[in-house]
């Protein structure tokens, strides 16, 4: 992530930026390939090392279409928790969160490519959409390990599983 990065001129976030409270100084940064379809501009510096693949991370959120419409807000709610790397959720979030420190705060654009693409996520979304979040991390820990009961039963559904499958083979 090269500091100060400049942003492709053609970025379909420029108008979209302009909707949340950002610094004039803010770093900017293309996470994309040089394309500026997945950007990420930093308004409040975070301390510490970076988010890894596969941690859960509590994230506070405001997400909106380019029209301005919110289509997520979990401020002054319960934080968000998401592993992260995982592809559980947009792949722009796995790519812009895992750039972070605890405590930054920055608002990410993403294109179709890096959201959800040319199908969208009817009704809320659509075809597409380029999306711009403002994105805060909390903090982040493991993901809760499964219990032993949990790994047993899902072992006893393995074993049982197998067992039909060679009965029908038979």
């Amino acid at each position: 992530l090269g500091s100060g990065s400049s942003l492709h001129q053609g970025s379909p976030c420029g108008p979209a930026r302009e909707m949340f409270n950002r610094r004039g100084d803010a770093k900017k940064h293309d996470l994309s390939d040089g394309s500026g379809r997945l950007t990420k501009e930093v308004l409040i510096e975070g301390k510490g090392p970076r988010l890894s693949k596969g941690k859960l991370a509590r994230i506070h959120v405001v997400g909106k279409l380019d029209s301005g419409e919110v289509i997520l807000n979990s401020r002054g709610k319960r934080p968000l928790e998401v592993v992260v790397g995982s592809g559980r959720v947009i792949e722009g979030w796995d790519i812009g969160i895992m750039t972070m420190q605890q405590g930054e705060r920055s608002v990410l654009c993403t294109s179709p490519e890096y959201a959800y693409g040319k199908h969208g996520k009817p009704p809320l979304i659509p075809a597409n959409a380029t999306l711009t979040y403002d994105i805060e991390l909390l903090d982040w820990t493991d993901p809760p390990a499964m219990s032993q009961m949990s790994v047993a039963m899902l072992g006893f559904s393995m074993v049982l599983g197998f067992m039909a499958w060679s009965g029908l083979q038979s």
